[in-house]
């Protein structure tokens, strides 16, 4: 996924270069993380619907292509990421809602910030 910054109909900072970002209608909500040259490349596709961050981990909650009978969780390593990584190197998921809460406790992960009730 790779988004400019014109023409969103929803764009956040997360925390850093991480944003949330929709190009046409909100469920197509994902995480990018921007580039200097104003672009941004996903991280997470659609349908983020929940965030939370701090200075190591970007966390999410995701319905895959909207599909509200499933949530996905995901953690994006902020060490292991930079404008030209391959994501599959900083990001892990999808997780179960079981395998979150373990990861979540070991690694203690931040917690659910922000929620975008339309999308959840």
């Amino acid at each position: 996924m790779f988004l400019s910054g014109c023409g969103l109909v929803h764009d956040e900072q997360i925390v850093g270069p991480y944003r949330l970002s929709a190009i046409d209608i909100d469920e197509q909500m994902g995480v990018c993380y921007e580039q200097r040259s104003g672009g941004c490349i996903g991280r997470i596709d659609e349908t983020v619907f929940a965030v939370g961050a701090d200075a190591r981990f970007v966390v999410a909650k995701q319905h895959p292509s909207n599909d509200r009978t499933v949530v996905n969780y995901f953690i994006i390593v902020i060490a292991n990421d930079s404008e030209l990584a391959d994501p599959s190197k900083s990001v892990i998921g999808p997780l179960s809602e079981a395998a979150y809460r373990d990861k979540s406790q070991s690694l203690r992960l931040p917690t659910f910030t922000r929620t975008i009730a339309s999308l959840e």
